[in-house]
C-alpha cells in the first residue's frame, strides 16, 4: 500500500459499513431466536405427522443459516 492510498482512506466509510453489518447481524440473531424459541415450539405443540416433521427440519435449516 502506498501513501496515496493511505491518504485516500475514509475511516468513516468503514465505521458506517461496520454499523450496517452489526444491524444485519442483530436482525438475523433476533430472527434465529424467534424461530428457535417461539415458532418451532408452537408448531411442535400444534402439529404432528410427516408434514410437521418436514416443516421442523426446514425451520432448523433456516435457523442454522441465520447463525
Amino acid at each position: 500500500m502506498d501513501i496515496k492510498t493511505l491518504e485516500a482512506l475514509e475511516p468513516t466509510e468503514y465505521a458506517e459499513a461496520a454499523d450496517g453489518y452489526r444491524a444485519v447481524s442483530d436482525a438475523a440473531d433476533a430472527s434465529r431466536e424467534r424461530i428457535d424459541k417461539q415458532i418451532t415450539k408452537a408448531m411442535d405443540a400444534a402439529n404432528e405427522g410427516k408434514a410437521a416433521d418436514a416443516a421442523q427440519k426446514q425451520l432448523k435449516k433456516l435457523s442454522e443459516n441465520l447463525h
